[in-house]
């Protein structure tokens, strides 16, 4: 299903998100679609709508809940409420480098697999890793901050490191905006 940006905004609306929750979202969108934008250039084959709308949507779930669960709580928003099932996939997997399905059940998450799987998927995962608030921070600044969260020997962490790892290959660098 087609949905254009104007209903994505209007959609977090709608699920009454704050306007700080709106602002982190836009600069998401941002940022991904400057860093989809350069891959395309490199002749990487990557959907910028779907990036865009993704990273527009992936933090609706925030809207009911600021805990882990708000990837799964803004899949089902999107999947039930919506008929968005695309956009529902980026919402569940845009956490960190995502979630195993050993590690959602020790969680208390659905028992599933949250790990961003399509390149869209992991755009959206990584930008979102980088941007505090709204501003685009290093690579170096966010791995610290997940390392100091997760533990450096955990496997959510190193999960991250690879995806920062892959995007940068991709970029041909890393990404500063």
């Amino acid at each position: 299903m087609y949905v254009s940006r104007k209903r994505a905004l209007e959609i977090l609306k709608t699920e009454g998100c704050p306007k700080r929750l709106v602002e982190h979202c836009l600069a998401v969108a941002k940022y991904a679609r400057k860093f989809s934008k350069r891959l395309k250039k490199r002749g990487i084959e990557v959907n910028l709508h779907d990036v865009e709308i993704g990273a527009l949507l992936h933090d609706i779930g925030r809207s009911k809940s600021h805990g882990i669960d708000h990837g799964v709580i803004g899949g089902e928003i999107l999947r039930d409420k919506y008929g968005l099932r695309k956009y529902a996939r980026i919402a569940e997997t845009h956490i960190g480098a995502g979630i195993t399905k050993s590690e959602a059940r020790e969680l208390g998450l659905p028992a599933k697999d949250y790990i961003p799987k399509t390149l869209e998927e992991k755009i959206i995962a990584y930008i979102d890793d980088r941007v505090a608030e709204t501003k685009l921070v290093s690579e170096k600044e966010a791995l610290e901050h997940y390392q100091s969260l997760l533990g450096k020997n955990s496997n959510a962490f190193k999960r991250i490191k690879q995806l920062f790892k892959e995007m940068s290959k991709l970029y041909g660098g890393e990404f500063v905006g």
